[in-house]
């Protein structure tokens, strides 16, 4: 009996060190959750191309080489996705065709960012996930979510739109919006976390206020957009929580 339990705390031990997590990503001292979803809104050249520069820590004692691979969630018409690992590659590249070492126990920061190159006059969102992973072990992985966000007007769009924040927020069956717009009418477009579609609903220009039923979805954050013309115009944030 005795020595049965030795052999299974040993099997144990083994299997919590080979599932024991040895990448994570990190940012300004911010360390992200195993498929966190992160927001960027960072056009830093202010020519429409937004990016998300990320670190990637080695937690182990070994040094490790590193492959990065991106699954696009959600796409836009006139928007490109990349990313630069070592060396930035093409919209077309989904894994990184060189592996870039990590040392020991360190912190990556000069090397990894994502980007989200946007035409004039587009708008809206797209959602990429992006994984990291020893090039010898590709299913010990570990993954986060970039939503890029471009929010405006066009030119040709001479109406403005205010968007109130949603309230109660949690909200366990109703979440309410106030809002004051001018044009034609809009659409409100309720996102989960992962960027899935879950909700719909026409906005009358001249209502005011607008009131979404939730009881249907899960616990959880959601994003609620406004859209006009396949543009994004506002978003906002609320959680349901019953």
């Amino acid at each position: 009996m005795m020595k049965k339990s030795i052999f299974t705390l040993m099997f144990l031990a083994v299997i919590g060190c080979v599932s024991a997590q040895t990448l994570q990503f990190e940012w300004n001292g911010t360390v992200f959750n195993e498929g966190e979803t992160i927001e960027c809104t960072n056009d830093e050249y202010g020519y429409g191309e937004l990016i998300q520069h990320m670190g990637l820590r080695n937690l182990t004692s070994e040094p490790m080489k590193v492959l990065i691979e991106k699954e696009v969630i959600q796409d836009l018409e006139g928007v490109t996705n990349s990313f630069c690992w070592g060396m930035c590659y093409g919209p077309d590249t989904y894994v990184s065709p060189e592996a870039v070492e990590v040392l020991a126990n360190s912190l990556n920061v000069d090397e990894l960012s994502f980007h989200a190159l946007y035409e004039e006059e587009v708008y809206g969102d797209v959602i990429v996930k992006y994984y990291a992973y020893e090039e010898r072990m590709p299913d010990q992985r570990i993954s986060i979510i970039v939503r890029f966000r471009k929010s405006g007007v066009g030119l040709n769009e001479t109406s403005s739109v205010y968007f109130g924040q949603p309230y109660p927020n949690p909200a366990s069956s109703i979440v309410s919006f106030d809002y004051n717009m001018s044009g034609s009418n809009a659409t409100a477009v309720v996102y989960n976390l992962v960027g899935q579609e879950v909700m719909r609903q026409e906005i009358n220009t001249f209502d005011g206020k607008m009131s979404l039923s939730v009881a249907d979805l899960n616990d959880g954050i959601y994003f609620c957009s406004v859209m006009r013309n396949g543009q994004t115009f506002a978003t906002v944030k609320f959680v349901v929580k019953k």
